[in-house]
């Protein structure tokens, strides 16, 4: 039998940013994501880079590395928070864009009050 090419499908980065932005807001202890704050000459120039509140992102030989920037409830435990949110959004992006998360860095900028 002979199997007919469709096509192929390519995912715009800053739509796997608002797919990482979306799960991690959904994550117990988080109160919102936080405006990014940007390591100096971080993301400069590169290629294959999205953002979406909270989000920046960069995709590297078929591997994601993402960065989240959370503003965390107070009565959050911030560590057990940050693991959720790592392993939350790794299981998103297997299971939706089939892409591997080399990456997942959670920065706590906040606690609301």
């Amino acid at each position: 039998m002979q199997e007919t090419k469709l096509g192929t499908v390519r995912i715009a980065p800053s739509v796997i940013a608002t797919i990482v932005s979306m799960t991690a807001a959904a994550v117990e202890g988080v109160a919102g994501m936080s405006s990014i704050s940007h390591p100096p000459g971080r993301g400069v120039g590169r290629t294959n880079t999205g953002t979406a509140p909270g989000v920046t992102l960069q995709i590297r030989n078929g591997n994601i590395s993402a960065d989240l920037y959370i503003i965390a409830q107070p009565d959050a435990n911030l560590r057990l928070m940050g693991q959720a949110l790592q392993l939350k959004v790794r299981e998103a992006l297997d299971q939706m864009v089939g892409i591997p998360a080399d990456q997942v860095n959670v920065y706590i900028e906040d606690v609301t009050e």
